[in-house]
């Protein structure tokens, strides 16, 4: 495994991204939360499994201000693919990969929705869909379109849960509502439940990889 810190440059600043190489023929393009990083738990450990089938990870590296969540979705998702897409183009003109898999955490669930996911040359990715903003419509309407293979985890006692999420549930996207937990996938003082939570989230995406 090799770990590189990279960064491309746009017309007003620079964005930098990990990417750590397994050396496989697949890769997962990561995108966090505001507050919710990289080293937080639910995106380690999705980071060690994908490691753990080879997979290679892009985590890219970005930062927002919160005033960006006032924006309407649209707006949010326009900001958010300046920096994805020279990320991206950056990745893949380099690596020839068969298969890509895109996980977003919170607002990281934004581009993927409303772009990535009505993008014809990702037709084909897996989508894992952390604590999507579900509680916006335009998301939640451009989730009923979608015939994309995946996951969406959110818990119940996330103010972005809406109980309509279960008729997201398709041969191809599977739902993971899990009781009590918060925006983090946490289950308020209580170690062990938020332990399971995260190994429910885990097995679901296992069974996707």
């Amino acid at each position: 495994m090799h770990v590189d810190q990279k960064s491309v440059n746009s017309q007003t600043h620079r964005i930098t991204y990990t990417h750590i190489k397994t050396g496989g023929p697949r890769i997962c393009f990561m995108f966090s939360g505001l507050g919710y990083t990289y080293e937080k738990p639910l995106l380690y450990y999705v980071t060690m499994l994908m490691i753990k089938h080879g997979i290679d990870v892009v985590h890219i590296h970005y930062t927002y201000p919160k005033e960006l969540m006032t924006k309407s979705t649209d707006e949010i998702a326009g900001v958010m693919m300046q920096d994805i897409d020279l990320v991206l183009q950056d990745v893949l003109s380099h690596d020839d990969y068969k298969n890509i898999i895109f996980a977003g955490k919170s607002i990281g669930t934004i581009p993927l929705i409303q772009r990535m996911m009505k993008d014809d040359a990702y037709k084909d990715a897996v989508m894992l869909l952390l604590t999507p903003l579900l509680t916006r419509s335009e998301l939640f309407e451009s989730l009923l379109e979608s015939t994309h293979k995946g996951l969406i985890a959110i818990g119940t006692r996330d103010h972005y849960y809406t109980e309509a999420v279960h008729q997201l549930k398709t041969n191809k996207m599977n739902i993971a509502v899990i009781e009590n937990a918060d925006h983090s996938l946490d289950v308020l003082y209580s170690p062990a439940e938020s332990l399971r939570a995260l190994e429910t989230v885990l097995n679901g995406i296992e069974q996707l990889l």
